[in-house]
């Protein structure tokens, strides 16, 4: 067994390890990453950066073969999904490829083995070729997510598709159910729909995406319809089978029961913490994962938890939280002044259209602030989103205050992904409605409908009725 001592050791690649990992490098720290497969975690490898591809694979195709308004005409047109999952995969490998290059190049040593948290400042990897002790001042468990199986009768019996398995099918099934109307069931649901497949989302709560603006979901639900997405919100999933190539998923809403019947069947419902490696390190947890404060702290010394295996109910399981928390971990351990906050950040569904949001909603701003307000600009009055042919969509403005402070900003439409990042900054900066009205923005874009709504806010609209 080989012995090595490093500054900083990191028991996981994912968004949070191998970020931490490259910024405490750059910061001069002597740093050893453990992974058990590739680097890029399920984020890079099975997760955000593969359902994308596969996002506008589909969408492309949808482009084709609807677009006769924009004067698009391809005679047999058709999607091979088996291409479209090579592509997936040479983005993936590209990316990979990418991370161990900059981890090489700033001298982190990555280790490929299974590691396990042994006491506070060592980790224990089985490798290939054996064993060997991690030794290391301060350790950042990184350890991520996996799939979590809800206690449904016959659920497992039926070998629901994950969204890995959901990534790599040889054939689009013609009817696909979803258990589950979060971001991985919507994006998902909303690739095969694009593609072909009849799909029916099964969402337990009154809507799907829950923690977004009702407003904003219902025109979401409503877009997604033509494509082939059914949605049944409140509906509670009580029994799964599958007899031969059919799958039936029973399901009651309102005491009412009703059953679907589909080619495939995916599990939509989200991840639960990864504990593998520090099952046994004493690590305190709760119902969602590992104990951490807002510097990243455990509560074992010299041990910190970054990404989805924490459980702070305030922090998003979304990677770009899990690269914050690596950079804060990193920040503390090195003895800066670092810790987290969770009140400006962006979270965004890539469904087409898509949906982003940050801050609070209308609802939630209207608890805090007695006059809290929303203005809203409807892409429909949007040159370029007309010009695109993508006009279904919102930009949401709430705002509080003489000054029209901002408190959130919601987006359903084309490119809400790139347009929430002026908002957040917009937010972080403490900008009002009047610092985004001065704001010159280029015409035409979509861009634009941010200042359009901050215009209806302050109650000088120009391009819509408002007020």
């Amino acid at each position: 067994m080989s012995e090595q001592r490093y500054d900083i050791a990191i028991l996981g690649g994912g968004p949070g390890g191998y970020v931490a990992a490259l910024y405490a490098a750059a910061k001069g720290a002597r740093v050893a990453l453990v992974e058990r497969d590739r680097v890029g975690g399920i984020c890079v490898t099975v997760g955000c950066i593969p359902s994308k591809a596969l996002l506008d694979s589909s969408h492309a195709y949808w482009l084709t073969t609807h677009g006769e308004e924009l004067g698009i005409i391809v005679q047999g047109a058709s999607f091979s999904l088996p291409k479209a999952v090579a592509h997936k995969d040479a983005v993936v490998k590209q990316l990979v490829g990418g991370i161990e290059q900059l981890l090489k190049g700033r001298k982190v040593d990555l280790i490929t083995g299974s590691g396990t948290l042994v006491s506070p400042g060592e980790l224990k990897v089985k490798a290939a070729d054996g064993e060997r002790s991690v030794k290391a001042n301060a350790v950042i468990v990184a350890t991520g997510s996996k799939v979590g199986m809800p206690p449904i009768k016959g659920l497992a019996e039926a070998k629901p598709l994950d969204n890995v398995a959901a990534l790599a099918l040889a054939d689009v099934p013609k009817r696909l159910i979803v258990i589950g109307g979060g971001a991985i069931g919507m994006e998902l649901g909303t690739f095969y729909a694009e593609v072909g497949s009849k799909v029916t989302v099964l969402e337990m709560l009154p809507q799907p995406i829950g923690y977004a603006d009702p407003e904003l979901v219902r025109l979401l639900v409503r877009a997604l319809a033509p494509k082939g997405v059914e949605m049944k919100a409140n509906a509670k999933v009580t029994e799964v089978t599958r007899t031969g190539k059919t799958v039936t998923v029973a399901y009651e809403i309102d005491g009412k029961s009703e059953s679907v019947e589909g080619d495939e069947v995916l599990l939509g419902a989200g991840r639960v913490a990864n504990y593998s490696g520090v099952e046994n390190a004493g690590l305190k947890t709760e119902r969602l994962g590992i104990v951490v404060d807002d510097r990243m702290r455990t509560n074992v010394s010299g041990v910190w938890a970054v990404g989805d295996c924490i459980g702070d109910p305030r922090a998003p399981k979304l990677a770009h939280v899990a690269s914050t928390q690596g950079e804060v971990a990193v920040d503390v351990i090195l003895g800066e002044d670092a810790k987290m906050d969770y009140d400006i950040v962006p979270n965004v569904v890539y469904t087409h259209p898509e949906l982003a949001t940050v801050g609070l909603t209308e609802a939630q701003a209207k608890e805090k602030y007695p006059d809290a307000k929303s203005a809203r600009f409807s892409f429909k009055a949007s040159g370029r989103a007309l010009a695109l042919g993508e006009t279904d969509g919102l930009m949401k403005l709430v705002t509080a205050g003489p000054h029209g402070r901002i408190l959130g900003v919601h987006i359903v439409g084309p490119s809400a992904s790139e347009l929430i990042a002026e908002a957040t900054l917009a937010m972080r900066l403490e900008a009002t409605t009047e610092d985004v009205i001065a704001t010159i923005h280029a015409h035409p874009t979509l861009a634009e409908t941010f200042r359009e709504a901050a215009l209806v806010s302050a109650g000088t609209a120009i391009h819509t009725a408002g007020r």
